[in-house]
């Protein structure tokens, strides 16, 4: 069994929680300090499936940037990050780019598209 403790990020309240789970089994054994579900769901989340919004540049073919911020369109799985941001490296767009297009479908079979977070026109 293990322990850890976390700062919930759900609500303002910012509740300091100690959770005991078995990592193996991926299960919470127990858990003080939320005062709500939410903080429990944020836990059973960040314990169990921790994800996270992938947030980087790539390249763009365009007269006025050489960058363009990109993100994942829902959290992808935290142990994925890493190895997104490199591979996202590897993009090449062309201009013009709408916010929202997506640039990368099922990017490395996460789940989770590459989508422009700005608009470029030229």
């Amino acid at each position: 069994m293990n322990k850890k403790k976390l700062t919930c990020i759900v609500c303002p309240l910012g509740c300091q929680m100690e959770v005991v789970y078995d990592d193996k089994a991926k299960k919470i054994i127990s858990m003080e300090g939320n005062q709500c579900k939410k903080g429990q769901k944020f836990a059973e989340n960040e314990i169990i499936d921790p994800r996270r919004i992938l947030t980087t540049t790539i390249k763009i073919n365009s007269k006025t940037i050489k960058r363009l911020p990109v993100r994942s369109n829902t959290p992808a799985p935290k142990d994925k990050i890493l190895e997104m941001a490199r591979e996202a490296k590897k993009i090449k767009v062309k201009s013009p780019v709408k916010m929202g297009d997506i640039l990368a479908y099922n990017f490395l079979d996460s789940g989770v598209d590459i989508i422009s977070s700005t608009t470029i026109d030229h």
